[in-house]
């Protein structure tokens, strides 16, 4: 039996995609990313601005409120959260995961920065969503909260990826649930 998989998707035009590769190029150069695989970098970067794209175009389809970092240059610490939504009249942080296919298909894990749970969980968003990226369609596959994100690191592995230069921790797919994503969204303020 095939288990049935539950996502939003939405598809950024082709231009955009060139376009975001031209600013991550520039994005390497500018901040000087010397000894690290570059062509990889590139395409972490523009995995991410796709999704973000995505998902900002999902937002603006239900008419809901939301602050959106942009393409944004500099060091993490002056990044922001990658979205701002209101929920009942509080702003609350949600950033993006973007997976790889193997990741998602053949592991189906999520990959989370080691540093970033070790020494800024300050920085971490109030929800994560999952999301795939390819040839310029995005899938949003489900969400999770801070509080569950940091449980489930809490307990997870750390791998080290020799392709990103960096050590990560990896929870299970599972953990995202495609319902909250949609509650989420839903109970989202209109803009």
């Amino acid at each position: 039996m095939v288990e049935e998989i539950n996502y939003l998707q939405h598809q950024v035009p082709e231009d955009l995609l060139v376009f975001f590769r031209k600013q991550a190029e520039q994005k390497i150069q500018a901040e000087n990313w010397a000894g690290r695989n570059k062509e990889v970098k590139i395409q972490n970067f523009v995995h991410c601005w796709v999704t973000e794209e995505a998902f900002k175009q999902i937002l603006i389809k239900e008419q809901k409120w939301f602050r959106h970092r942009g393409l944004y240059f500099g060091d993490a610490a002056g990044a922001g959260a990658d979205f701002t939504v209101k929920i009942d009249g509080q702003e609350v942080s949600v950033g993006l995961r973007s997976v790889s296919p193997e990741s998602l298909n053949i592991f189906k894990s999520v990959a989370y920065p080691d540093d970033r749970f070790r020494d800024e969980k300050d920085k971490i968003a109030d929800y994560h969503i999952v999301c795939n990226h390819e040839n310029g369609f995005t899938k949003f596959y489900g969400i999770i909260s801070k509080e569950d994100l940091l449980d489930s690191l809490e307990h997870s592995r750390v791998l080290y990826s020799k392709k990103n230069q960096e050590k990560f921790r990896t929870i299970s797919l599972e953990n995202f649930k495609f319902e909250l994503l949609q509650e989420l969204i839903e109970k989202t303020e209109k803009s």
